[in-house]
């Protein structure tokens, strides 16, 4: 989870985000998407356009922006978010932080973050804390508590990307009892991959297709396996669900699906 926001504790949304590019102005040893500064890439942002329009923007809790790095691409990335910050919906970016060794770039960032009222979420892997200032970090995260978050000391990284290969795959079958908002991405070739697992991140789909189709892929496979989506799947073994596990989060879906119905 990104945000706690309204409707954050409901499976039945999504957090949906766009990787306009996943250039980066650092290429980290442990990047599970592989960018990097000679990286060249970016959502057709006509495709985009026309797949939003096919989304049930009721489902959606939030969208938020990454790569990549967001700094180094603003008017992608803007352009991403002017196509829907027009809803008024929670908006948040996940960025290295590499901008706070600098005035200017710190400036430039803010600025952006302001004119979207983006929440800003620093990652704090050991690598990246190498490009920070961490006491310009914590002096923005004190002052604004609401819309600035550090993320403490993470160690724990995916085996996708440069890390794919290098260190254990591991399932513990997020995908399937993950019991709040889904989060779903749109990658540069307009591929969207599925967030909630902590293995590799599947495609659920393409923005050729609608929203509709990609969410019934998604629940049909949060219901029956991501065995056709997932190429580690077959591999999770003990961690499988047993019968009751299953019964449970599909009585947990029922119960969510009522509540959305109601208003609730």
């Amino acid at each position: 989870m990104i945000l706690d926001q309204p409707n954050s504790d409901n499976p039945l949304m999504y957090d949906l985000s766009f990787i306009y590019t996943k250039q980066c102005d650092l290429a980290c040893s442990f990047c599970m998407y592989r960018s990097g500064p000679s990286v060249r890439d970016g959502i057709n942002l006509t495709q985009l356009e026309m797949w939003l329009t096919s989304v049930d923007m009721s489902r959606i809790a939030s969208f938020g922006v990454y790569g990549g790095e967001v700094s180094v691409a603003y008017e992608g990335f803007g352009a991403c978010l002017d196509l829907v910050s027009y809803l008024g919906k929670p908006q948040f970016v996940l960025t290295n932080g590499s901008w706070s060794r600098d005035f200017g770039k710190t400036t430039e960032f803010l600025k952006f973050c302001n004119k979207y009222r983006l929440f800003v979420v620093v990652s704090g892997t050991a690598e990246h804390r190498r490009y920070q200032n961490r006491e310009v970090l914590e002096s923005l995260a004190e002052a604004q508590p609401n819309a600035f978050r550090l993320k403490p000391l993470e160690e724990n990284f995916h085996a996708m990307g440069r890390l794919e290969g290098a260190i254990p795959f591991s399932c513990s079958g997020k995908c399937i009892w993950w019991n709040r908002a889904l989060r779903i991405a749109v990658q540069p070739d307009g591929a969207v991959i599925f967030q909630n697992c902590d293995g590799v991140y599947p495609i659920v789909g393409h923005i050729y297709e609608t929203f509709a189709e990609i969410d019934a892929r998604i629940t049909s496979a949060r219901r029956d396996g991501f065995g056709s989506l997932c190429p580690h799947w077959s591999m999770r073994g003990a961690l499988a669900m047993t019968p009751a596990e299953r019964a449970k989060v599909e009585r947990e879906l029922k119960e969510a699906s009522k509540a959305c119905k109601e208003g609730k």
